[in-house]
């Protein structure tokens, strides 16, 4: 090969070579931070994540999956079969489910119960019963109906044999709100790094799983709602805000779905599976950080049926957990209280 024909193809390989670097550099370039926003399971999300494609119809179609095995408005899933039978043959999700509700049933000695549906149709809590007062009368009514419900609440009436998922009587109704979706966050965060995101946040009804950095190149900012009664979304306002990067965020309070006796009592959402009556205690919300947003969520409703008293013990239980709650004195003046841990996280504060 003569000295001109060498020397052709070292030129060309290197412009090959270049060609290589710039595609390389192409590629990179295109990420960018993509928002998606809607509504799944029956309330609002927002993903941010980046990545050099839109992926929203990706997770959602994850999250559709789902839906069709755990929730309780969906026609036809398999918790509507299970709650109208005996039994059913579960999918990994529901049975995935269900496990970790029986496995924080235990760990919190039965705070935490996903077969409290029934108790939950008594009560009759929704957005039609929020800000209502009842007569004590109407009170008593509802107290004397616990004995003939209480005897189908409780998640050992619940058992998983292989994939088949079976109820000691047809009369137990699960519902695992408390606990699915946060384990829905998880799924659409699985989503994003089986594609390669390794920045993003993801939010459905304002819990959260983040991961990396935001477009700022910093740690995720996260604001914590002041649980005032009666407010609305539009007027909510921020009682701290928090930074913090691959963990998971959940918030509960009962200061929007709440009602009272005349007598003056306060009663939340929240139901005490060991009483089967709702809590009347002085907490109004609890925020948890933990690894992952099915804990976080889980451990917010166990933290809510416990009560400003043991809350923050409780969470000690717990590894890599974290948690802030928010109640008032005996004087009726807001008060908080928090992990250390979630201390180091408060960047600002509302002073007002």
């Amino acid at each position: 090969m003569n000295r001109v024909a060498v020397h052709v193809m070292q030129i060309a390989a290197m412009v090959a070579c270049l060609l290589l670097v710039v595609v390389g550099c192409d590629s990179t370039s295109q990420k960018k931070y993509i928002r998606n926003s809607g509504f799944v399971f029956g309330t609002q999300y927002n993903f941010t994540y980046k990545s050099d494609k839109d992926l929203s119809d990706v997770i959602l179609a994850r999250l559709d999956k789902y839906d069709k095995s755990v929730s309780v408005y969906t026609e036809g899933s398999l918790m509507q079969q299970l709650n109208n039978g005996m039994e059913v043959e579960g999918d990994t999700d529901m049975i995935r489910v269900i496990t970790m509700a029986k496995e924080f049933n235990e760990m919190s000695e039965g705070a935490f119960d996903i077969t409290v549906e029934p108790l939950s149709k008594l009560w009759r809590f929704s957005d039609e019963r929020k800000d209502d007062t009842i007569s004590v009368a109407e009170w008593n009514a509802l107290l004397a109906k616990l004995d003939t419900i209480k005897p189908y609440v409780g998640l050992d009436k619940v058992t998983i044999e292989g994939r088949m998922i079976k109820k000691a009587d047809r009369r137990i109704k699960l519902n695992a709100n408390a606990i699915a979706e946060g384990y829905g966050i998880d799924l659409a965060a699985s989503v994003l790094e089986e594609h390669g995101v390794t920045d993003y946040m993801v939010e459905i009804g304002g819990e959260i799983h983040c991961k990396g950095l935001n477009s700022k190149g910093q740690k995720w900012r996260i604001g914590i709602e002041r649980p005032i009664e009666g407010s609305s979304f539009i007027d909510r306002r921020e009682q701290c805000i928090i930074q913090l990067t691959d963990c998971a965020v959940s918030t509960s309070g009962g200061y929007r779905q709440c009602w009272h006796v005349a007598d003056g009592r306060r009663v939340q959402h929240t139901i005490n599976p060991a009483t089967g009556l709702p809590v009347t205690h002085n907490m109004q919300s609890v925020t948890v950080v933990g690894k992952s947003t099915a804990v976080t969520d889980a451990l917010c409703t166990t933290l809510m049926v416990a009560g400003p008293d043991k809350a923050l013990e409780l969470v000690g239980k717990f590894q890599d957990a974290e948690a802030y709650i928010i109640f008032f004195d005996e004087e009726g003046n807001m008060r908080e209280d928090m992990t250390e841990g979630f201390r180091d996280l408060i960047i600002e504060r509302n002073k007002n």
